[in-house]
């Protein structure tokens, strides 16, 4: 009964921290050529799956049969606007059509499950897949609206977050912390797509829904990941013997001496952890962006997010 009580103590456990006794499970490095075949294929998929979905109605039309929006979406929603343009600041960037917002909780969803799947039947190879199925989908997303139509920010994001993924091929982190990582990103960017499209093009509570996704995105994409990025650079310090040792400590040329750096090995592991705290930084300030926005009086969250209404609900 304890050893049952232990092992479901350490299983809830290890939703908050990834630790797990005994040899870690390594993720890479993996073959070059592995990568790229799941991120050709992946790509591909995510490529004709989401160019016909987002060019139809048909996720809009799923939605709103559920009991939440039923008679509560906005003619908008079912208008396949892709050429609407929101202007603000020095450039021009288009809104994303309801299709599209659904369409990334759709494929984070996919993505979140895929994750689990593979850390629950402990399948490195279907990890792979589902991290690489998370660079399809921004590289989707960069050719479908174009690089000019993005906001700056996503644009960031969608030359990091690919940096991040690639490099953790490389890397001999246990597999189920990326996991863990995975799921904890994909699950919030499911549920930030579907609040996207509620302030949108739903009869809500704006304040309601900023405060809701305000919970989820402090959780799943600050403080679980945070907990996840020191694992990693706990690993990186137990087998490098150092934060800032960027090759091998025993990487040495034909003749036996050590090589120059220039031509040491790289460690993916800490260049991963780099690109990982540019995420982390990002996402806590959009974490504050959310807060800050739910504090705001109902009408004025209403003008901001271009509702109507007496009152003032989306």
């Amino acid at each position: 009964m304890a050893d049952m009580l232990l092992s479901i103590a350490q299983g809830l456990g290890s939703l908050i921290a990834p630790v797990f006794p005994g040899e870690p499970v390594k993720f890479g490095p993996r073959q070059p050529l592995e990568v790229t075949i799941s991120l050709v294929v992946t790509t591909t998929l995510c490529y004709a799956v989401g160019y016909r979905l987002t060019r139809s109605n048909l996720l809009v039309r799923l939605v709103s049969r559920t009991p939440y929006l039923r008679n509560e979406l906005r003619d908008e929603a079912y208008i396949d606007d892709l050429k609407s343009i929101v202007t603000g600041g020095t450039g021009a960037h288009r809104k994303r059509s309801a299709a599209e917002l659904l369409f990334i909780g759709l494929h984070n969803g996919t993505v979140t499950l895929m994750a689990a799947t593979a850390w629950l039947i402990g399948a490195p190879s279907l990890a792979l897949h589902a991290f690489t199925m998370e660079v399809g989908y921004e590289i989707f997303d960069t050719f479908n609206l174009g690089p000019a139509s993005l906001e700056p920010e996503t644009l960031i994001h969608h030359i990091v977050a690919p940096i991040c993924i690639l490099c953790s091929t490389q890397t001999d982190v246990d597999f189920r912390v990326l996991c863990h990582l995975c799921i904890c990103i994909d699950f919030s960017g499911a549920v930030l797509g579907y609040s996207k499209f509620l302030l949108r093009f739903a009869h809500v509570s704006s304040a309601q829904v900023y405060r809701r996704l305000g919970w989820v995105h402090g959780l799943m994409r600050v403080a679980l990941p945070l907990v996840d990025s020191v694992i990693i650079v706990q690993n990186s310090v137990a087998a490098r013997g150092g934060l800032f040792r960027w090759s091998e400590p025993h990487t040495l040329g034909t003749d036996g001496m050590p090589m120059h750096p220039m031509w040491a090995q790289t460690d993916w592991t800490q260049l991963y952890f780099w690109a990982m705290a540019v995420l982390n930084a990002f996402n806590t300030y959009f974490w504050c962006v959310i807060r800050a926005r739910a504090k705001l009086p109902q009408h004025v969250l209403a003008a901001f997010e271009g509702c109507t209404g007496p009152t003032g609900s989306c």
